[in-house]
Order: C-alpha cells, then sequence, then structure tokens
C-alpha cells in the first residue's frame, strides 16, 4: 500500500463472505470443517483489541439490549448502540433492517450520554493489554486500528435524516459532536498508541450510496475536514503509515477533500457505482492505494467473464503498486464457488512471485 516492492502481493482476495454464502458454497465444494478465509489461505492480519468502535460509535459501557416486540417474521429491540431497530428473525444480513429511531435527538441527549464515551475508561483495553505489547511490537502480520468515522458516528447518535437536517438547523451543535469526536480519538491514541504502533487507521465512514456522497463537498469540508485534520495528523504522529477510509457507493465529489486530509487508502471501490480503480488511479495517481475494485458482478456468470474482469485491470495496477486486488464487497451467495475460486487463481498468477 506505499507502493514499494514487496515480495508478493496481499491475499485478500474478499473483504468477507456472506453467511448464506458460506452455507451455499459447502454444498459446491468446499469443505465442511472450512472457512473460505482459510481454505484460500489469506493473508493474517489482526486488529488492535480496543474499544475503539468501527460501523458502530465506542459506548463503553454499550446500552443494553432490549428487545420490544417480536412476530413470526421479525424482531424489534433497542440495539447496544441505543438504536430501535426492526429486523429479519432469520437470515438478517439478507436485508438491511428497518431503522426506527436513535438515541440524540437533542444537544441535551448528547451530553446524557458522554459519559459512555469516555477515552480513559479501563473497560477499553483488554485485561492482557500490557502482557499482549511484546507480541504486537514484534508482530510479522499487519495491525489496524479501527474507528467510527466523522460522519458515521454522528450518523449513528441523531440518524441519517436528522443529522443531515441538523447541519442547516443547529451546525454548532454538529461541530460539538465532532470536536468531542477528534478529541476522543486524540486521547485514545495517546493512550494506546503512545504504546504500540499499527501499521494502518481503518475509518468507518459509508457515506454514499450509488450515485453519490449523502452530503456534498461543501458540508464536507465545513463539518468534517477540520476534525479530519486533527485525528490524522495525531495517527501520523505516532507513526501510522496508512489511513484508509471504508466507504461503499460513489465518492468521486469527495475524493479530493480525503486526499486533503491526509487519507492515503481507500477501499472498497464498488464498480456498479463507477468507481473503476483504473480511473482513480489515473485520476489521482499514487497518492491513493486502492483496496477492492473487482466487480462482484462478474463472478456470476462463468470463467471467462471473471478472467476478462482480470484481465482488464489488474495487471496495470499490479505493476503501479498500491493495489490489492479483491472484490469490491463481501462476496454475496449468487456468486458460485468454482467461480470465486477461478478468480483467486487468476489474481495470484499476478500477485504471487
Amino acid at each position: 500500500m506505499l507502493f514499494g516492492r514487496p515480495d508478493r502481493g496481499f491475499r485478500w482476495e474478499s473483504l468477507g463472505f456472506w453467511g448464506e454464502t458460506v452455507r451455499a458454497w459447502r454444498q459446491q465444494g468446499l469443505p465442511e470443517d472450512w472457512s473460505p478465509e482459510a481454505y484460500f489461505e489469506f493473508d493474517r492480519f489482526a486488529d488492535l483489541p480496543v474499544a475503539s468502535g468501527f460501523t458502530v460509535t465506542p459506548y463503553s459501557p454499550p446500552f443494553e439490549h432490549q428487545v420490544l416486540a417480536e412476530d413470526d417474521f421479525s424482531i424489534t429491540y433497542r440495539s447496544n448502540q441505543g438504536i430501535l431497530l426492526r429486523e429479519r428473525k432469520e437470515k438478517p444480513e439478507l436485508s438491511m433492517p428497518q431503522f426506527l429511531d436513535f438515541p440524540v435527538k437533542a444537544p441535551e441527549d448528547f451530553e446524557a450520554l458522554l459519559w459512555r464515551l469516555d477515552p480513559s475508561d479501563p473497560d477499553r483495553l483488554p485485561q492482557d493489554f500490557h502482557q499482549r505489547l511484546p507480541e504486537w511490537r514484534q508482530r510479522d502480520y499487519p495491525l489496524f486500528l479501527r474507528i467510527c468515522g466523522a460522519f458515521g458516528h454522528p450518523r449513528n447518535l441523531l440518524g441519517l435524516e436528522r443529522l443531515l437536517v441538523t447541519y442547516y438547523d443547529d451546525p454548532q451543535f454538529v461541530h460539538r459532536i465532532l470536536d468531542h469526536w477528534a478529541g476522543f480519538y486524540e486521547a485514545l491514541f495517546d493512550r494506546v498508541l503512545s504504546q504500540v504502533t499499527v501499521d494502518l487507521l481503518m475509518i468507518w465512514e459509508d457515506m454514499c450510496y450509488k450515485a453519490g456522497p449523502l452530503i456534498g463537498p461543501a458540508l464536507f469540508r465545513e463539518f468534517m475536514l477540520p476534525y479530519y485534520h486533527r485525528v490524522i495528523d495525531c495517527a501520523r504522529q505516532f507513526g501510522v503509515p496508512i489511513i484508509m477510509v471504508d466507504t461503499d457507493g460513489n465518492f468521486w465529489d469527495l475524493l479530493p477533500l480525503f486526499l486533503e486530509a491526509g487519507v492515503n487508502m481507500m477501499m472498497p471501490f464498488e464498480i456498479a457505482a463507477s468507481m473503476e480503480p483504473l480511473e482513480v488511479r489515473k485520476q489521482v495517481g499514487k497518492r491513493l492505494a486502492i483496496l477492492g475494485g473487482i466487480d462482484k458482478r462478474a463472478l456470476r456468470a462463468d470463467k471467462r467473464a471473471v478472467e476478462a474482469e482480470v484481465e482488464r485491470k489488474v495487471p496495470p495496477l499490479v505493476a503501479q503498486g498500491g493495489f490489492i486486488p479483491c472484490l469490491d464487497h463481501t462476496a454475496p451467495p449468487d456468486i458460485p464457488f468454482e467461480n470465486f475460486a477461478h478468480l483467486v487463481r487468476c489474481l495470484r498468477r499476478y500477485t504471487e512471485p
């Protein structure tokens, strides 16, 4: 990801696999007692076991999980994020849950939950944290620290619609949330990264959809960029070389601002959302490393379609560096097992010595 010349590429051809996908693949040839990651010998990486959040806001302690209603098809509950949700009882991963309510509706709600967002809380670190420091300092695998982003965090608090309105109706409240967000991570980095340096800071946003971002560049510049600078500058001071943002969808309009903030890697570059990695590399050169970009839809068809997708983009990107070829999201169940196996074989012709 730093455009060097490693002995081989990193083996991580999918960001993950739906449970339904694994069940289907076990009927198609994947051994019952093997995971896809083990079967295809994905490379190891590890997350620093710190309660720093990612797709979730880093509450410590979290809210109490409460089931509020149930019927034959669905269950309604308040999650450990304080969010009221309704979702399928069986195979909930097959659809998005319905978001019914969020914990913050006014500034006083936010102030009332700040005790759950204390970076010095002893429970944020595992009890054996200090005993494991020698292992992490001598590791031969990448170590990640994941955090919830400057869009993802306030969205978890207020919900999408209320956040979008609050940018205009009460901008100082959003700044209050994000000033605390930046201060929280600055303090947490000082506590953790002063003892062990990670290879990658992974920021979750998921702030775009197929046609574009959920906020425009002006709102990003006003509300996110100053706080991104604080958090990324702090991470850099502790020697973190890679700052990666995870956002699905079409982020073309925001890409210059992510780069300005100091982001130097992104994922997953969904092809259905026009995030073609060849075009990204053409536009921004080696300012940005790329993880993803292999159209998962191509794997629905046949091996020739898989080969065409690989041949079109992988050779030049691998030659330039800063690229881990990987599906542009988790592997869904409409991909046949043998097609994914063929993808792995094709990719490793270019990523292995």
